[in-house]
């Protein structure tokens, strides 16, 4: 990481051409470094990737790749207010990091705005219209699983074969930390196995946000919208998928579901079997970053994680009941 301010003002002269630039580092991501962008030409926001050395999940690596072509459909298909993507540069020619700029909206991000009350519900009320609006959009060949140019994994014919493939390369990533044996990772690998039938309820593939949390959100000091950030996550399948990371981030509670538009019973039959999974899925994530730079290599704080989805994996296997 420690991208210099001249080496950032060099990306930005590179893509938005000569003039009086402004580029200061801002924000406090712990995974890509951000700029704010400032000269005759506008505000804009130059996000640079990681280094391809640092530890990431499967689905991390190159992730931005995808970035570009989902604002364009959600621009051309929705109302959800996402940057336009202005410029971007995957070839690492000028730095081994994959770099774009965006025009920098306007607002903080609902993790730092201070809203509370109408303002904050106001929020998180659109905030569930606009993730209505992304679950609207579908793949036209319908392919399941993260289908972006980061190329992270090959598109799945069915949400369940997808999920599977997902599922197995996250126990991969938590093995290749050392926190999971290989016996351990086969066991669990086992467990959705034997319950994939559950994922065969999903028949149309949605695009999904994967990182529904309140510092993708930015927000004017009424409780407005002006953003929804991070489409890097992107997946496409199961809406409940995208809901359960809304439910685990502690964004849908009645308001959310207000905006969405309806709310979807997971909690009882193969619906709770499927949450339960999706959770344990965003849970163990965090292993894999705990063991990153992004977590200071916490070996502590990864093997709490992984202790507690085992416990949920093995109540499961004893009773039956899919409880997080």
């Amino acid at each position: 990481m420690g991208l210099s301010e001249k080496t950032a003002r060099e990306l930005v002269l590179a893509q938005l051409g000569h003039g009086d630039w402004t580029v200061r580092p801002f924000g406090a991501g712990k995974f890509s470094e951000t700029f704010d962008v400032a000269g005759p030409g506008g505000r804009y926001v130059l996000r640079v990737a990681p280094p391809d050395d640092m530890l990431q999940l499967f689905y991390e690596r190159r992730m931005m790749r995808q970035e570009p072509g989902i604002h364009a459909r959600l621009l051309a298909e929705t109302s959800v207010p996402v940057p336009s993507i202005v410029a971007h540069d995957f070839s690492r020619e000028r730095i081994d990091r994959d770099h774009l700029i965006m025009p920098r909206l306007e607002g903080l991000p609902l993790s730092e705005a201070g809203l509370d009350g109408p303002a904050k519900a106001r929020a998180i009320t659109e905030w569930g219209g606009y993730i209505g609006q992304v679950h609207s959009i579908t793949d036209s060949k319908n392919r399941f699983g993260y289908l972006g140019e980061h190329e992270c994994m090959a598109p799945q014919a069915t949400w369940a074969e997808a999920f599977e493939v997902m599922w197995r390369a996250e126990l991969d990533d938590i093995v290749a930390c050392k926190i999971y044996d290989r016996s351990v990772a086969d066991d669990a690998r086992k467990l959705l196995s034997d319950n994939l039938k559950a994922f065969e309820h999903c028949r149309m593939s949605h695009l999904l946000h994967g990182d529904i949390w309140v510092t993708n959100l930015l927000v004017g000091p009424d409780g407005k919208v002006t953003g929804v950030l991070d489409f890097d996550r992107a997946c496409w399948g199961d809406i409940e998928w995208d809901l359960a990371i809304a439910e685990y981030c502690g964004v849908a509670g009645p308001a959310f579901w207000e905006g969405y538009g309806r709310q979807i019973e997971t909690h009882t039959g193969e619906a709770a079997v499927r949450r339960m999974f999706y959770l344990l899925y965003e849970h163990q994530k965090y292993i894999v970053i705990s063991m990153s730079t992004r977590r200071g290599h916490n070996r502590p704080l990864a093997q709490r994680y992984a202790d507690e989805s085992l416990a949920v994996m093995q109540n499961f296997r004893r009773t039956g009941k899919p409880v997080f």
